[in-house]
Formats: structure tokens, C-alpha cells, sequence
């Protein structure tokens, strides 16, 4: 109770690295679109909602909403990558924890 949940997403398709958050293409619109979904979702269910999305480094830009937002508990799903996939695909979970001031809630 009393809880708001801000749902973040940050999208790195070429557009928006290259423009930033003036970018709009086709994955930004899904994007968008997707998070007003489980917004209604969880507001139909009672919870307040909103969300806000990212472009370029995700994880300056999680750490960056977090603060903006104040946020009191940031929740990060894994993606369950280990090892070489780690490398390759960023460590952005460990990246991000060192980056904000609030608890860090890892689900996979």
C-alpha cells in the first residue's frame, strides 16, 4: 500500500543513438506502447503507474531515471547471462547498483 511503481525501459536501436529521446521509429513507438500496457495492467489491479523510457547507455540512463524519479527501491530482471555472454551482452545489473544510492532488487 502506498507504493508507486515507474516502470523504466531504455531503448538502443540506431535512432535513438544517434538523435536521442527526439528519436521516434517504429521500435520506440512498441516500446511505448508495451509499457502503457503494463501500466494499465498494474493500475487496473490498483497500483498507481507510470513510466519512463531511456535512450542510448542503459546503464547511465537506469541510474539517471532512478535518481530523477526518487526512486526508493530499484527491481532489475536478469536475463540469466553468465560468462562470455555476460561480456557480451554488458553487465548492466553490477553496473547499475554501483551507480544509484537505493537498494537493488535482482529477479530472474
Amino acid at each position: 500500500p502506498g507504493c508507486h511503481f515507474i516502470l523504466i525501459h531504455i531503448t538502443e536501436s540506431a535512432s535513438p543513438q544517434l538523435i536521442g529521446e527526439e528519436s521516434d521509429d517504429y521500435e520506440i513507438r512498441k516500446d511505448k506502447e508495451m509499457l502503457h500496457h503494463y501500466c494499465t495492467l498494474l493500475q487496473e489491479k490498483g497500483f498507481p503507474t507510470t513510466f519512463a523510457c531511456g535512450f542510448k547507455k542503459r546503464n547511465k540512463e537506469i541510474a539517471r531515471l532512478t535518481k530523477s524519479e526518487a526512486a526508493d527501491l530499484l527491481i532489475m530482471g536478469s536475463h540469466g547471462h553468465t560468462g562470455i555472454k555476460d561480456y557480451i551482452f554488458g553487465e548492466t545489473v553490477n553496473q547499475v547498483r554501483h551507480m544509484v544510492d537505493i537498494p537493488v532488487f535482482i529477479a530472474q
